[in-house]
C-alpha cells in the first residue's frame, strides 16, 4: 500500500513539474501613432492588396539561419488588421490635407515579415509593388520598392516596432518616386 501510494505522490509530483506558466494571451499589433516621417504629394490612394499569405493577420517570420523559404507565424501575437489595410492606414496619414490629386496609386504587398538571421538577431523586410495611374486610369509608371530594417530585436513586438519603421522609409521611397514623375504633378 505504501509503494501504491508513493507512486501516486511521485506521478503527481512529475506532472505537476512538467506544467509551464499560464498560457500566454494573444496580442494585437499595428504600426504605431507616429506620424510618418515622410509626406507624399498629393494622389489618390487606390487598392491596397497583398499576395498570400500576408493578406490575414498572422504575423510571419522567417528564420533564415535555418531556411529563409520557410514562414512561421508567431503563435500569440497578430496583427490588428491585415498588412495592406496597416500599410494603407500609414499612407493615407502621409498625404497632404489637401485635394486635387493627379494621379491614383495602388500597391500590392509581397513581403511583410520578420527575418532571423540568428536566434537572437533579425531584421524587418517589407516588399511591396507600386502602380501610379492617371485620371483615365491608364498606367503612368511602376516600381518595386524593398526595404529591411535592421535591430529588428528577437520576438513579436520588436518585430512590429521595426516594420513600422520600415513602412516607414518604403512611404519615403515611393514619395520620392512620385514627385519624380511629370503626369502626377499638380
Amino acid at each position: 500500500m505504501r509503494f501504491a501510494l508513493a507512486a501516486i505522490a511521485l506521478a503527481l509530483l512529475a506532472a505537476c513539474g512538467g506544467q509551464s506558466a499560464a498560457p500566454q494571451a494573444p496580442r494585437s499589433f499595428d504600426l504605431g501613432l507616429s506620424p510618418p516621417a515622410a509626406t507624399l504629394p498629393p494622389v489618390r490612394v487606390l487598392a491596397v492588396r497583398a499576395s498570400a499569405p500576408f493578406d490575414g493577420t498572422e504575423m510571419y517570420y522567417r528564420l533564415a539561419w535555418r531556411d529563409a523559404g520557410e514562414l512561421a507565424a508567431f503563435a500569440n501575437s497578430r496583427w490588428a488588421a491585415p498588412p495592406p489595410e496597416l500599410v494603407r492606414k500609414s499612407l493615407l496619414r502621409a498625404l497632404p490635407a489637401f485635394g486635387g490629386a493627379p494621379c491614383g496609386l495602388g500597391l500590392e504587398v509581397h513581403e511583410f515579415t520578420q527575418v532571423f538571421a540568428s536566434k537572437d538577431s533579425s531584421e524587418a523586410r517589407i516588399e511591396l509593388r507600386a502602380l501610379l495611374v492617371n485620371a483615365s486610369g491608364a498606367r503612368v509608371a511602376s516600381r518595386g520598392v524593398s526595404v529591411s530594417e535592421p535591430n529588428a530585436g528577437a520576438d513579436a513586438p520588436s518585430g512590429a516596432a521595426a516594420l513600422g519603421r520600415a513602412t516607414d522609409r518604403a512611404l519615403a521611397e515611393l514619395s520620392g518616386w512620385i514627385s519624380a514623375q511629370a503626369a502626377c504633378r499638380s
